[in-house]
């Protein structure tokens, strides 16, 4: 898969192909081209190819404090942003689809995994079922990315729409604490704190695509760049959000389920 004719289904934006004789030349395009030139090396867009490595550092302390509380429930965390920043370095430096779509399969990892332990939270299953649910979820919205492409949709909007479900999942658990018969009220400063990276980064992002902020020929910062750097921190924050449950048997901290179902 990637050396086929059909790129960048969906396309915001001209899609630029690379100058034959470079190294992902022969590869198909994704659907999106953010502001950085793409230069003829293996590493197309320097800026937002190198800032990954925050993702996969953040992951690695991450995996280091899930070690030291005995949680394989969080210790979930740091590789999910590991694979975050892997999958994203490997899109943005080849800029090819096949690379898109293992971007998404990063995202999901991280975004489903809040999702999966927000179930928990509220409720809807057991620590017994959540890497059965984690994975078929990831895996069903990774093979959707290519179908929807397929048919011209903007795959982008998957992400989206999960991270506002992921934000009404915490809004109604929140007023769920909130009732008689709560076992746990949260401290959400963490996850507030992580919500604000999360927008910063957004808006960045959406800079650059807009092109409102952009300077192509600088492969040091720019906007989605910042994205990068700004969510792996948002995403270390929520990770210290989750660290206040007891998410594994003998773990000491908050009740995991609110209230009963």
């Amino acid at each position: 898969m990637g050396v086929h004719d059909n790129p960048a289904a969906g396309s915001q934006f001209d899609i630029i192909p690379l100058e034959p004789g470079c190294p992902w030349y022969s590869w198909s395009r994704p659907n999106v081209k953010w502001c950085e030139e793409n230069l003829c090396a293996w590493i197309t867009a320097p800026a937002n190819t190198w800032s990954n490595v925050a993702y996969i550092l953040f992951g690695l302390i991450m995996m280091r404090q899930a070690k030291k509380m005995k949680s394989p429930t969080l210790h979930l965390f740091g590789p999910a942003s590991i694979i975050t920043g892997v999958s994203s370095f490997a899109f943005h430096a080849s800029y090819t689809y096949v690379f898109q779509i293992f971007d998404y399969f990063g995202m999901f990892c991280f975004v489903y995994l809040a999702i999966v332990v927000n179930f928990r939270r509220s409720n809807v299953i057991a620590r017994s079922q959540q890497k059965v649910v984690f994975w078929s979820l990831v895996v069903v919205s990774t093979v959707l990315v290519p179908i929807l492409g397929y048919f011209d949709l903007p795959y982008q909007l998957l992400v989206l729409g999960l991270v506002f479900f992921t934000l009404g999942q915490e809004i109604h658990i929140w007023r769920m604490s909130r009732k008689k018969g709560s076992h746990v009220v949260a401290a959400y400063g963490w996850n507030a704190l992580g919500l604000l990276f999360l927008l910063s980064g957004v808006m960045c992002s959406a800079l650059d695509a807009t092109r409102v902020w952009c300077d192509p020929k600088n492969h040091l910062y720019n906007g989605h760049a910042l994205w990068h750097l700004l969510t792996s921190i948002g995403l270390f924050c929520f990770f210290q959000f989750y660290k206040q449950f007891a998410w594994d048997k003998g773990m000491k901290g908050l009740p995991v389920v609110v209230v009963d179902a």
